[in-house]
């Protein structure tokens, strides 16, 4: 497997996807604070988004981003590897099928880790260089948001591999992802308001206690989901419940999926 791992990784540095994705963002993510920074000069007092707190809101009040950018990294990567026959052809030199889906895996992970350090080095940096440094929401938080969304990201990425490799077309393995990910937590969240049994449930799910459901994150104060030790544990377990879930799914899809 490390020889196949070795060989996606040569593939990904050579490739202009990933630079290209993670130049992008990195350049939004320069141009926003510089907007900011800009309109806080032309306004002056009377505009009051011109700080690292309201730029670093943007993310750590909306985590679940860490993983949209996972799918996305996903689909750069592997969107066309069953219509290529790269699967296929890949099995056919003696990996097994699992260790192909590891592979991807990790391959993915280290190439989302990678984009996600530029990006935020350029987020940060920006911010830090053209805002006040005032209001709520610190460095602090940001950088803890990583550790504590990184695993439910992870899963996310696992998850949208399955679907790609589960189903024929692409724009059903987003779909699926987007249900999954999505859709079902806040439906669950809706019927939470009447049955308490799936309240609880529903608040296991990341979008749900990773989003406004479960979190304070604004102009005047931030209450974060991994603000304690409590709510840390709870963002690291459901990550590893989401990783080794939907590893397992991996596993189970691709060893009875025709190729």
């Amino acid at each position: 497997m490390m020889n196949y791992v070795k060989s996606e990784l040569y593939r990904v540095t050579h490739s202009r996807g990933i630079y290209g994705f993670t130049a992008v963002l990195a350049l939004l993510a320069f141009l926003l604070n510089a907007l900011l920074g800009l309109m806080g000069i032309v306004d002056g007092d009377s505009f009051r988004y011109d700080t690292t707190s309201f730029s670093y809101s943007n993310l750590v009040s909306n985590p679940m981003l860490f993983g949209v950018m996972g799918v996305v990294i996903v689909m750069i990567l592997y969107e066309g590897n069953r219509r290529n026959g790269n699967l296929k052809n890949t099995i056919a030199f003696g990996i097994s099928r699992t260790g192909v889906f590891a592979g991807e895996c990790l391959v993915a992970v280290l190439a989302s880790m990678a984009s996600c350090a530029v990006v935020l080095t350029v987020y940060i940096a920006s911010a830090v260089l053209l805002l006040e440094q005032r209001g709520p929401v610190g460095l602090g938080d940001l950088v803890m948001a990583v550790p504590a969304v990184f695993l439910t990201a992870v899963a996310v990425e696992i998850s949208m591999i399955v679907f790609l490799e589960a189903f024929d077309r692409a724009s059903i393995g987003v779909l699926t992802g987007f249900l999954i990910w999505i859709v079902a937590p806040k439906v669950l969240s809706l019927l939470g308001l009447r049955f308490e049994v799936v309240r609880r449930i529903a608040m296991w799910m990341p979008e749900n206690f990773m989003g406004p459901s479960g979190m304070m994150v604004n102009m005047s104060e931030c209450q974060t989901a991994w603000g304690t030790a409590e709510g840390m544990v709870k963002c690291l377990l459901v990550g590893i419940i989401g990783v080794a879930v939907f590893s397992l799914a991996g596993a189970i899809v691709l060893r009875k999926k025709e190729l």
